[in-house]
């Protein structure tokens, strides 16, 4: 049992760290959605970014609090409250773009797909510049047979 406590408490630091070279503030830290990507990112996936925030589904008229995270195989929309998780797995595939607004201390990431757009408002800009930029060079690899 002990060498699983060391490998997932190994797991946990290294999310950690990546969470803060993307941006992520104390607050972020602390999140439940951030506690919870220890067991929902998998062993042989790599974060690329992450943007905390409100966010909300046009297709289906969704809105909560949550995070978009970007990882080597799959983009995640993951909220994490007391009794309640959801979190949508989406495919590189049907994403066809991503955008990024900021009016004042508030940002807005904007990710394009084929099922509909999900939008994250959110304070922090370091993050949402790192997420943008993961997807756009995800994208622009995947499109131009580099992976």
């Amino acid at each position: 049992m002990q060498p699983a406590t060391n490998q997932t408490k190994n797991r946990t630091e290294q999310i950690k760290a990546k969470l803060i070279a993307l941006g992520a503030d104390q607050y972020d830290l602390w999140l439940p959605e951030t506690h919870r990507l220890t067991t929902i990112v998998h062993a042989d996936e790599q974060i690329l970014g992450i943007v905390y925030g409100h966010y909300s589904q046009a297709s289906e008229k969704i809105t909560g609090r949550g995070a978009m995270i970007a990882t080597t195989q799959r983009l995640l929309l993951l909220d994490k409250k007391p009794l309640f998780e959801k979190c949508d797995e989406i495919s590189y595939g049907v994403v066809s773009a991503v955008s990024y607004a900021k009016v004042g201390i508030a940002g807005t990431v904007v990710l394009h797909t084929r099922m509909g757009d999900i939008s994250v408002r959110t304070l922090n800009k370091a993050c949402a510049e790192s997420f943008v930029a993961a997807i756009e060079s995800k994208l622009f690899k995947e499109r131009n047979g580099y992976v």
